[in-house]
């Protein structure tokens, strides 16, 4: 039996669309009444079509191809009070399992990271505007005492202290920030002048120590817990300059490090001395912006380049040969590993986003992110929640696109808006908070005045619930296209 309902197919969408365009005037000539005239009917007829059952089935599944309708493949939204009580007696909720399977799937299932996701899917569909606020619209102390305005242009998220951030700044200091309070726990001045911080990177064992790359090459390693006990210049370790840096990254056992740059060249260095132990020449045909170690070995590493190839290597391999290479259509941009290096994240110009398998670089998923056209449209992207979804970026929109690592499905867009002064606003880089799920920070390019500023976003709660001042920042959600 046919029902009333309103259409959201995309066939219909695309007439409806197509009449709309005609009734504009977006075509002209002749027969442009004739048309016009054909689009009212068009638009009148649809406005009262009914559709089908078997319509309503085909939308729900294209809408579930393309979409997840909640985190971790949640079919149905649940009360937080009802995942509360069902974890507390071990009972089942309205829609976990059918009852038939529900004794064997309570073993499985009955465990702090079932509870956990069934918190954050139901937290998720009850937000309808993200919490948002900037975190760096504080004041630091100059070499000269003088009070400054934060001008960030690289950030890290601590390893260990879910409190903590280190914050690079345009002025080539480094800010060790508390981003739950916004104070400033510590600022780094180097006795060198150094440009843009572009390259930030914990040591994982040792994570009071901060390796720190500047844009001149300058290569620093910092231990802030003594930073301003000693006279001079507090660094650690020195390092020799790697011209044009852009990226530096230390391996799982905390004795190496990674640098690239806008060059064909990636070195490696003792961590403790700061000796150069290998310098790899002419490993890409283009520039190479971004190369990662792995999370758990501490030899193999990956490099992505504008040459659009993407190639694991093994440090101990000599001559260095790569492991194997993977192609993209556009130049990439960066590359990381998964949590558990089982998939590498690649991210190339114009929102080119795809997940490759990390034992041989085998296509495992395409997000199929729309591109813009413009081959400035820089591409960041980073694993969230674990590896379960990712967030991706671009420095020419304003728009933050999570999608499922496993699927490749949309789960959310994220718009950002100046509501102060009608400003652009672009996404510079951007990571997921890797101590709480659905949280991230964005470094948000303004286009007038030009300037970074850091934002804070929690997906779980609304900021519709609070009546704190978020700064004129318009942070909505949004289907996706």
């Amino acid at each position: 039996m046919a029902q009333p309902v309103c259409l959201e197919n995309e066939d219909v969408e695309a007439r409806e669309a197509s009449a709309t365009s005609i009734l504009h005037g977006d075509l002209k000539g002749p027969t442009t009444h004739l048309l016009k005239g054909m689009a009212n009917s068009v638009i009148t007829s649809l406005a009262h079509m009914e559709i089908k059952n078997d319509d309503l089935e085909r939308s729900k599944a294209v809408f579930s191809k393309y979409y997840e309708y909640l985190p971790y493949k949640r079919q149905h939204r649940e009360s937080v009070l009802n995942v509360l009580y069902s974890r507390e007696t071990g009972t089942s909720s309205a829609h976990c399992c059918r009852p038939s399977r529900w004794k064997c799937a309570l073993s499985t299932r009955k465990n702090q990271c079932f509870y956990m996701r069934s918190l954050c899917a139901a937290k998720f569909g009850a937000s309808v505007q993200p919490l948002s606020y900037p975190i760096t619209n504080v004041s630091k102390n100059t070499k000269e005492g003088e009070e400054q305005i934060l001008r960030p242009r690289q950030f890290e998220y601590h390893p260990t202290d879910s409190s903590l951030m280190a914050v690079g700044t345009l002025d080539g200091e480094v800010v060790v920030l508390n981003h739950e309070t916004g104070n400033v726990v510590t600022c780094i001045f180097p006795s060198r002048s150094m440009n843009s911080i572009l390259g930030l990177c914990w040591l994982k064992q040792q994570p009071s120590k901060l390796l720190v790359g500047s844009d001149n090459g300058c290569l620093r390693l910092y231990d802030v817990n003594e930073v301003g006990r000693k006279a001079g210049d507090s660094s650690s370790v020195i390092f020799d300059d790697f011209e044009l840096l852009t990226s530096v990254h230390v391996n799982s056992t905390d004795d190496r490090c990674l640098t690239s740059g806008y060059s064909k060249k990636v070195a490696i260095y003792d961590l403790c001395s700061g000796q150069r132990l290998q310098l790899f020449t002419d490993m890409h045909r283009e520039p190479i912006n971004v190369a990662k170690f792995s999370n758990h070995s501490p030899h193999l590493f990956v490099t992505s380049s504008f040459d659009r190839d993407v190639k694991m290597w093994d440090s101990r391999q000599s001559p260095p040969k790569p492991c194997y290479s993977s192609r993209s259509s556009r130049g990439n941009v960066m590359v990381v590993f998964s949590p558990d290096d089982l998939y590498l994240l690649v991210s190339a110009v114009d929102n080119e986003v795809k997940q490759l398998l990390s034992v041989d670089g085998r296509l495992h998923t395409d997000f199929g992110i729309v591109s813009t056209g413009s081959c400035h449209n820089y591409t960041r992207s980073y694993y969230m929640s674990g590896r379960d979804y990712i967030i991706s970026g671009s420095s020419e929109e304003p728009t933050v696109r999570i999608c499922c690592a496993h699927t490749g499905r949309r789960l959310r867009d994220i718009s950002l808006e100046d509501t102060r002064r009608s400003n652009s606003m672009y996404v510079q880089s951007l990571r997921s908070d890797p101590f709480r799920h659905f949280h991230m920070a964005i470094l948000a390019a303004y286009a007038r005045p030009s300037k970074y500023e850091i934002i804070k976003i929690n997906l779980l709660s609304s900021s519709s619930s609070i009546e704190e001042s978020q700064g004129g920042l318009q942070i909505s959600f949004g289907k996706g296209g």
